[in-house]
């Protein structure tokens, strides 16, 4: 799930501070989820987003603060995304 990938990163940063001192640029998290990128920028109530739990919403308040940039990245582009996907049968 991408919240605790952002929660990790953050708390990596804050580690990463107190040993070699501040970082002044945010961390950037590329994203394929462009409904999710769109919600972090745009705190608007939607009957479809109701549903989302008060954690979620942590994600749009960090964004604010400019310490996390969320960017798009098509699923395509994404190197990363084969190692979390099963191998067919045929590709062993």
């Amino acid at each position: 799930m991408a919240i605790h990938g952002m929660k990790e990163s953050l708390w990596l940063k804050s580690l990463l501070s107190e040993l070699f001192g501040t970082f002044s640029n945010p961390i950037i998290h590329f994203s394929n989820n462009q409904a999710m990128i769109v919600l972090t920028h745009d705190h608007q109530y939607y009957v479809c987003t109701k549903h989302i739990d008060v954690c979620y919403h942590w994600i749009h308040w960090v964004v604010k603060e400019g310490a996390l940039c969320l960017m798009y990245c098509p699923t395509d582009d994404m190197v990363a995304d084969a190692l979390t996907k099963v191998l067919s049968y045929y590709a062993l």
